[in-house]
């Protein structure tokens, strides 16, 4: 447009009046652009420029800066310091190589993780290490992936391999080591950080895409009006054309006509481009700014664990947060506090930590009044040890840091263990190989380290990467067996009982005279063979002091099944009976489980699986696999034929407030998934607990693996629900495995769509997924939908499900702060989830809807003045208003009041939104914004601009003589009846809101009266004196007040209407304010599903008035038309909940 105003003879407006708006709008975006440029290059100028000492020849250092590190550079970082750079390292300061580092800057994870060099090097002096050759490493190329490195070290022709736990990353800070030299291998972009900081992503919201459409039809409009006056403006010219003298026309021919008609469409065009407001895209952008700091402000979603508030990362997704139609949920960490605490464990069949009373009562359902069965019960044999004494059992509190009563200590922080039974002590202590064996796994089978508990002395306090270990080895530590110590490739125990192992006096976190009683006992750790989601399990083997060997393995329970050993006289059907129904009945407790096995290996076995499993962990990827494929398949062979020892059972405690939280998405209408990597059971029995599967729903499995099995299950089913005659509410269950066969294919992906998108399933809950798989059901659900949707998860592998989603939420949580950082909106706990999207989405959503809508009021009703003007200029291109005044409509005289409301205008209060979630569902359903609301307002803004133009041009054309002043009195009276209109919308008066408006009126007569003067004389000469001419007739005001008054009396008139015959759910909500039992009555017709007829109605709304008074003294009782009132209220209500 403004490339067209540019060319001689074809605009009548004036070049810089296009181009400074333009200017304006391109110069804002470049300021922002660049301010958020200079902040990026100057923390890179202070990072760059931040030294680091590089190891020079002679066994000197030398301060280097970042920026001129370079590969095969050998660094010296000393505690507490960053890697410049991706390391090897070399040496450190603990004579066995070993050093802490934290990867919090690039997972969040806080815990101390341990890495270590090569043995050979960890010995080398600087001196040495400084010569040139004298170590090379080659290692792959460059990838995103933070938890995989390989490379191999050459030595003294050696090799070594080089794996994740030589790695020092850039970022990372080194803790709790004096020092260490590292070798560069990654610099710069090629870092493992640098190349995880993907570039920002675009996501556009729905209410975006909905707005592009009508601007497509309003462009299809605006041409046919322009093709319309350009045929008109052509045949005037040539028909009517001479008969106006003052044309002066020489050739009226047609092809002139023609000519004159092709230079008057771009004229046309450039005058009606208003309708198209282009810089609704620019307050837009500042609204949903504004909406995003009211977010990062919100105390409501301060979290005083983290100190820390919600976090909005993305600016253009606000309005997106009040449509969300399906929420896809992580369950651990996410409806879980993620917070491991072991709870119960079954040995061979045997459970222990089990207050049977406390287990009948968690199997009980909500409102199952049956009297709990005594222990003759045959079913309870599954629930109770064989050797427990009922009589005996004592509960220990776990928070006590006393020692037990037997004069056993602890070590470990009580939270990570629940379960204190002196029963399995008793069995430890007398011998029970079952319950050693058990135990010492627990106690081996880890990667966490033992360091001094500041709180209390003499204690050791256990630091890992995983919290499910940590609660492990608590436990083992709370039944007498202690980790006091780690070193390389040892492991010091402390057992409770005699043992025939050799003692030692190993180096432990505690000073000498602090030292528990017990059997110091060190066991050579020869391999650890690290959990990876596709393994499901880890491993350790281990030389025990009498020079055995053995595999210790724990997973996930079905993982652990397949490898364990199938002879009976191993694992005997009993024991199998035994912990099959201990392991249900964990689930159903909603408890986190794991199956522990082991296996005796030979030191010939042991040497000829040891030789291999080496020259595959020094390999790279080839014809048979990468490094990690060849180890893993060489682990498997010694990972089978396992002898089960036992099940752990952990409890993941549901954050506070989920279950409340959940209850009120679903009553705004949200449809929420569970997509869980844990077991199905466990996954149930949480949804369970939580309210998210209710108590009487029917569950529905799919849980075939084959193709063709699973087609055939899923029309069964689907047939199942459709054809059944129960009408009751379903959940669907789906596992990983029975996944993949249901996405095979398009024929099966359809099937499974409309099982999980039938009316009665309210809820699914998939087991066992793959971080895949939760992208794949939310593609799926996008697709098929078309719907808004939601992924809220506080792990790594939630990343990419919060990617497909169109709004992703991270928790910023035990898992790190992977899932955060890859999100939209950042928040610490589950429950503010409501807060987020029942009131800063919701609000968005109607302040966003209404921007929208007003902008496009007031750009048409200008253009409409436009329009008519052209029938009384003869179809020419002559403007209707000055081009400089037509710029600043949207830029001064209209944006300010509409940019403060749309960030802090409340139709409802916050308390109000999390009373009545129910109000959520305008936005779900796209009431405010839609192709209907859209073209109502058009319609409006189409008949407010006629009356306008006809009011003011047929009342005050003949009043004054020149065409000018009737122009600036139709501007006027456009910038009052839009004002006035934005008073009409606003719901929620500030002081600022009516200062803004008032001032707004006020500022724009000053300008007119100084544009129409001398300052403006140089750029519009035409205007100039039109102001005093303006303001001295009275019928100018007659005509101004005339037109507002009666915006004024439409809208109210409206309103009424729509409060009286079909009030909306808003507006109920606004007339119970101070009224309680107004309030009273509503929420029950709103939560009351039983409540259909309004006689049953009436009896309840009457109850609610009694109650009423009786609880508040002096309350005058509600009048007759109150009542009838309070009754409408809430008839219509429920007829819209339903």
């Amino acid at each position: 447009m403004a490339i067209i105003t540019g060319i001689p003879g074809v605009s009548t407006i004036p070049v810089y009046s296009t181009v400074t708006p333009l200017i304006f709008v391109l110069g804002v975006t470049a300021i922002k652009d660049a301010i958020d440029d200079y902040k990026r290059y100057t923390n890179d100028k202070i990072l760059n420029q931040s030294r680091i000492e590089v190891l020079k020849p002679g066994g000197e250092t030398e301060p280097t800066r970042w920026d001129e590190l370079q590969v095969g550079h050998i660094v010296k970082v000393k505690q507490n310091g960053f890697f410049p750079a991706d390391l090897v390292v070399l040496r450190s300061s603990e004579s066995n190589g070993e050093c802490g580092i934290q990867t919090a800057t690039l997972d969040g994870e806080t815990s101390l993780k341990i890495r270590q060099a090569v043995k050979e090097t960890s010995q080398i002096e600087p001196v040495e290490l400084a010569k040139e050759g004298l170590i090379t490493v080659k290692c792959e190329r460059p990838h995103t992936t933070l938890y995989r490195f390989e490379g191999q070290l050459f030595y003294n022709k050696q090799t070594f391999a080089l794996n994740q736990t030589h790695l020092l990353p850039r970022g990372a800070a080194l803790r709790e080591t004096k020092y260490i030299y590292g070798l560069v291998v990654y610099t710069g972009d090629q870092t493992k950080i640098m190349l995880n900081n993907d570039p920002p992503r675009f996501k556009r919201s729905h209410m975006d895409s909905v707005m592009n459409k009508q601007m497509y039809l309003i462009f299809i409009l605006q041409f046919c009006i322009v093709f319309t006056a350009t045929v008109l403006s052509g045949w005037f010219y040539v028909n009517r054309g001479p008969d106006h003298w003052y044309l002066r026309i020489t050739d009226d021919s047609e092809d002139a006509g023609a000519a004159l008609g092709l230079r008057n469409f771009f004229a046309f065009y450039v005058l009606l481009s208003v309708m198209v407001p282009i810089s609704l895209y620019v307050s837009m952008e500042l609204v949903r700014l504004g909406q995003a700091l009211l977010i990062n402000v919100d105390n409501r979603m301060w979290d005083p664990e983290d100190n820390k508030l919600g976090s909005a990362k993305n600016t253009t997704l606000s309005e997106e947060l009040g449509q969300i139609e399906y929420i896809f949920s992580d369950k651990t960490g996410t409806l879980t506090s993620n917070q491991m605490a072991f709870q119960k464990c079954s040995i061979l069949g045997k459970l222990y930590g089990d207050n049977p009373e406390e287990s009948d009562e968690k199997e009980r359902t909500p409102g199952d009044t049956k009297k709990v069965e005594d222990s003759h019960d045959p079913n309870s044999s599954l629930l109770k040890s064989d050797g427990r004494r009922g009589g005996d059992y004592t509960k220990v509190s776990p928070e006590a840091i006393a020692d037990l009563a037997t004069g056993v200590e602890i070590d470990g922080d009580p939270k990570f263990c629940n379960m204190r039974d002196p029963t399995l002590l008793s069995a430890l202590l007398n011998g029970d190989k079952a319950a050693r064996d058990y135990v010492l796994a627990l106690a081996l089978c880890h990667t966490c380290n033992a360091s001094a508990d500041p709180r209390r002395p003499g204690k050791v306090i256990y630091q890992g990467e995983s919290t499910d270990e940590i609660a492990l080895v608590t436990m083992a530590s709370f039944h007498g067996v202690r980790f006091v110590a780690r070193k390389r490739d040892e492991v010091t125990l402390v057992l409770p009982w005699k043992t025939d192992y050799p003692s030692t006096d190993a180096k432990s976190n505690r000073s000498s005279q602090d030292k528990p009683t017990g059997t110091y006992v060190t066991f050579k750790i020869l391999h650890i063979i690290a959990f990876s989601s596709d393994r499901k399990r880890m491993s350790v083997i281990v030389r025990f002091p009498d020079g055995s060997i053995r595999v210790i393995t724990k997973g996930a329970d079905n993982v652990i099944k397949e490898l364990s050993n199938k002879d009976p006289a191993v694992n005997s059907k009993d024991m199998w009976q035994q912990t099959d129904g201990q392991l249900h009945h964990f689930s159903r407790e909603g408890l986190r489980v794991m199956l522990v096995g082991q296996l005796n290996l030979s030191d010939k076995e042991y040497k000829s699986w040891s030789t291999r499993y080496q020259q595959a962990s020094e390999s790279f990827a080839d014809a048979t696999g990468n490094r990690s494929q060849k180890m893993a398949k060489i682990a498997a062979e010694v990972e089978k034929d396992l002898k089960v020892l036992g099940v752990t059972a952990i409890e993941d405690k549901l954050q506070d407030g989920v279950p409340l939280t959940l209850k009120l998405l679903k009553k705004a209408g949200i449809k929420i998934w569970v997509l869980t990597g844990d077991k199905q059971n466990t996954a149930v029995n949480i949804g369970k607990s939580c309210g998210l599967i209710g108590w009487s729903y029917k569950l529905c499995y799919i849980r075939e693996t084959e193709k063709s099995a699973c087609l055939e299950q899923m029309s069964a089913l689907l047939d199942n629900l459709e054809n059944s005659g129960d009408d009751s509410s379903a959940a669907l269950m789906v596992s990983g495995e029975s996944l993949k066969a249901a996405l095979c294919d398009d024929q099966n992906r359809d099937r499974l769509f409309e099982v999980m998108n039938h009316p009665r399933i309210r809820v699914v809950v998939a087991s066992r997924m793959s971080p895949r798989q939760k992208a794949e059901i939310v593609g799926l659900v996008k697709e098929k939908l078309g719907v808004v949707t939601l992924a809220i998860g506080d792990g790594a592998n939630d990343v990419s499900m919060i990617r497909a989603a169109h709004v992703g939420v991270g928790l910023r949580g035990k898992e790190g702060m992977q899932a955060a950082n890859a999100s939209d909106y950042a928040i610490s706990k589950f429950r503010f989830l409501t807060q987020l999207l029942l009131v800063h989405g919701t609000l968005s959503y109607y302040r966003n809807s209404i921007l929208i809508l007003y902008f496009f009021y007031k750009n048409i009703m200008i253009a409409v003045q436009q329009v008519y003007f052209l029938f009384f200029a003869g179809y020419s291109s002559e403007e209707v208003f000055d081009g400089y005044m037509l710029n600043t409509f949207n830029l001064m005289w209209t944006a300010l009041p509409i940019l403060l409301f749309s960030v802090f205008d409340r139709p409802a209060n916050v308390d109000e939104l999390l009373e009545f979630p129910q109000l959520y569902l305008t936005g779900l359903r796209g009431e405010l914004f839609n192709f209907t609301t859209f073209w109502l307002a058009f319609g409006e803004a189409v008949v407010h601009g006629s009356i306008l133009f006809l009011t003011v041009w047929h009342t005050l054309h003949d009043i004054f003589d020149s065409y000018w002043v009737c122009s600036v009195a139709t501007y006027s009276a456009v910038v009052l009846v839009a004002n006035t209109k934005m008073a009409m919308i606003t719901t929620t008066w500030f002081w600022f809101n009516v200062l803004i408006i008032f001032l707004t009126v006020i500022v724009y007569f000053g300008f007119i009266y100084l544009y129409s003067g001398d300052i403006g004389f140089e750029f519009s000469p035409w205007i100039f004196g039109i102001f005093e001419q303006m303001m001295r007739e009275p019928m100018f005001y007659l005509v101004a007040l005339w037109l507002c008054l009666a915006v004024f009396l439409q809208d109210l008139f409206l309103a009424y209407l729509s409060r009286l015959l079909r009030p909306s759910l808003l507006q109920l909500v606004q007339e119970c304010r101070g009224e309680n039992h107004k309030k009273e009555a509503l929420l029950v017709a709103l939560n009351d599903e039983t409540v259909q007829k309004d006689s049953e109605w009436q009896n309840k709304e009457m109850d609610i008035i009694q109650m009423k008074k009786q609880e508040s003294e002096g309350e005058i009782a509600p009048t007759k038309e109150e009542k009838g009132r309070a009754l409408q209220l809430s008839s219509v209500a429920n007829s819209r909940s339903t």
